[in-house]
């Protein structure tokens, strides 16, 4: 099993890399003026010609190699009933459309595989850092720059945080109010917003905040897959807003992750779900 899924690991990376290196390079055309072909998929939900190639190129390398295997893509709502499926790709190919669109460099692409339901592996790498965060369950989480070839080091999430000086990732554009709430009951000192829900979670899984909520609805599983690996083996935790797994394995249609998400240390787990509780009126 271990060769298997070091070998799953190496495909999700390598499509992943591949996908990261084409948004950049359609960035930096769009950087200097070229087109990238924006419009609307739904209200206040843009794509474009970067979100595209990025699911193809991804799309055609896992299906080259895994046939058998479903894919889940979220450019792709067809594909949205596929969770029960042994293995299931779930891919966000750009997430973080809005902030490409921004340009402020604030994105990422998203790769996990499920096998039966359970999160096996994850792939997160930044297009404009070259930054590549990845894990398979049970060998660690480990961190890389597409710069730097094939060197990597293991990346483990800070696991005593200064529960006085807490640093909160929080959305730049789509703050909920229950944000501040959250923020009150623990006593956050410092806020961090950046674009992209994946992004906001590597940024826990990489020791640049200690704590992500995002304490409302709109996130999907391509968005929490990658992370959820990665961040448990990084030694963290990656749960429902409820403080609950979060289920890979869904009724027909159903991506959404209704009570948000929250991602932090474990030694902090109790009181940062005891928070996330009472902002969504459960406790």
């Amino acid at each position: 099993m271990k060769h298997e899924l070091e070998y799953l690991l190496d495909v999700g990376r390598q499509a992943a890399r591949l996908a990261a290196e084409k948004i950049k390079t359609i960035y930096e055309q769009y950087l200097s003026g070229g087109n990238i072909d924006i419009r609307e998929k739904g209200k206040d939900d843009p794509v474009t010609a970067a979100d595209m190639a990025a699911n193809q190129i991804i799309k055609e390398k896992l299906k080259d190699i895994f046939p058998e295997h479903a894919i889940l893509t979220e450019e792709e709502p067809a594909t949205w009933y596929k969770t029960g499926y042994e293995w299931v790709w779930m891919i966000d190919p750009l997430d973080g459309t809005r902030d490409f669109i921004k340009a402020n460099g604030e994105f990422v692409t998203m790769v996990g595989l499920t096998q039966r339901g359970e999160p096996t592996i994850g792939v997160v790498v930044e297009p404009a850092t070259g930054l590549e965060l990845y894990a398979c369950k049970g060998f660690g989480a480990y961190k890389s720059w597409l710069s730097q070839g094939d060197t990597s080091s293991r990346v483990k999430i800070i696991d005593t945080p200064d529960i006085k000086n807490l640093r909160l990732a929080v959305s730049r554009s789509h703050r909920d109010p229950k944000t501040d709430k959250f923020i009150e009951m623990l006593s956050v000192q410092k806020e961090i917003p950046s674009g992209s829900v994946g992004r906001k979670l590597a940024m826990v899984i990489n020791g640049e905040a200690d704590i992500y909520v995002h304490p409302s609805r709109g996130t999907k599983l391509w968005d929490t897959c990658a992370c959820d690996v990665i961040a448990s083996e990084a030694g963290g935790v990656l749960l429902s807003g409820t403080g609950e797994p979060i289920s890979y394995l869904r009724p027909s249609g159903d991506v959404e992750n209704h009570y948000g998400l929250l991602v932090c240390p474990t030694s902090i787990l109790d009181k940062v779900v005891w928070a996330s509780r009472k902002v969504w009126g459960l406790n």
